[in-house]
């Protein structure tokens, strides 16, 4: 399946009082342009419950060697009211060009690519939805223009949500 035009952000279903809809799941799974992003998708979903999303301790990004390079874990800074990432894969290096690392949304993304992020943001760690979008990194000098996102709220605690992210190129 071919992805929508970029710019693009499609909200996956709620999980905000349990477990979604399985035809909401199989719609959003659909959506999803690259079997990386759907084993990425089907890991954490396994790892849901009756409850809703899974916890911390139920997600190890080591148990997707294959797609260790291209995942990362947000955090949501309270003070700064955006997302900061916590763990990156090398793949957002060669992206950005520099460490992401540590760096909020602000310090590592700009314009609409920014604007899309910040409304992923608030979809996962508020509506507990997965996102998956679509950027345009036509300002960045990479051997690809278009950059696939696939962002999954994971617990954390009882009032706090981690985003456990994928990034992929976008075939257009």
């Amino acid at each position: 399946m071919s992805a929508p035009k970029v710019p693009f952000l499609i909200k996956g279903p709620s999980f905000s009082t349990g477990t979604a809809g399985e035809a909401e799941i199989d719609e959003f799974r659909a959506a999803l342009s690259n079997a990386d992003a759907v084993a990425f998708f089907d890991y954490w979903l396994a790892r849901c419950s009756q409850a809703g999303i899974p916890g911390k301790a139920d997600i190890d990004p080591i148990e997707l060697p294959r797609l260790l390079h291209a995942i990362y874990i947000e955090e949501w800074d309270k003070e700064y009211r955006q997302s900061r990432i916590r763990l990156a894969g090398e793949f957002h290096r060669e992206v950005a060009g520099f460490n992401v690392q540590g760096l909020s949304v602000d310090e590592h993304a700009t314009g609409e690519t920014s604007r899309i992020w910040k409304q992923c943001d608030q979809l996962n760690f508020f509506d507990l939805r997965p996102t998956f979008c679509g950027y345009d990194l036509g300002h960045v000098k990479k051997s690809f223009r278009y950059l696939a996102d696939l962002t999954l709220p994971v617990r954390a605690g009882p009032d706090e949500v981690l985003a456990f992210g994928f990034i992929w190129p976008l075939e257009m």
